[in-house]
């Protein structure tokens, strides 16, 4: 009997929502603002509009700062369904892609985060499978969350983030 195993790495996402007490629409402004991303999401030092329109096929290039290391990686908008979705792509040293999903609830605005993020080192890659390293990057993406939630309401409230699960 012969038995082979393939080896392909397995697309892992991680997600977090995030409540605002905030219209829809402007959640949807604050997330879709690539140039102020440095504020609300940590390791991110600049973003640079670098060509397309403004809507789905906007490309922009993020330096990041990951485990003390710099690095350039390119993002597309690649879809922008206002006021509730947006996805994005990323390229470079880092390839994979993200999504917010955006609905109104009650007197705010309800958005569920996602993202899958590879990189082009297959030593970080296998680190990046782990469940450490998963629960890391979730811990992150939910303090970018509320970073995020409060850029969009200010201290005019309550923001809550949580969990994907549960998401509407």
């Amino acid at each position: 009997m012969s038995l082979t195993i393939l080896n392909k790495p397995q697309e892992q996402a991680v997600g977090a929502s995030l409540f605002v007490p905030v219209p829809p629409e402007r959640l949807y402004e604050v997330a879709r603002d690539v140039r102020a991303f440095p504020l609300w999401a940590p390791g991110v030092r600049r973003v640079r509009v670098v060509g397309g329109p403004d809507g789905p096929g906007m490309a922009s290039e993020w330096e990041v700062s990951f485990l003390g290391l710099r690095k350039k990686v390119g993002s597309v908008l690649e879809e922008a369904e206002p006021p509730r979705f947006l996805r994005w792509s990323y390229d470079g040293p880092v390839r994979g892609w993200g999504e917010c999903e955006i609905s109104p609830l009650g007197s705010g605005a309800l958005a569920g985060f996602k993202t899958s993020l590879r990189p082009e080192d297959p030593a970080l890659e296998r680190l990046m499978r782990t469940s450490a390293a998963r629960g890391a990057a979730t811990s992150h993406l939910k303090r970018c969350l509320a970073r995020l939630g409060r850029a969009a309401c200010g201290d005019d409230g309550v923001v809550r983030v949580g969990p994907l699960e549960g998401f509407i």
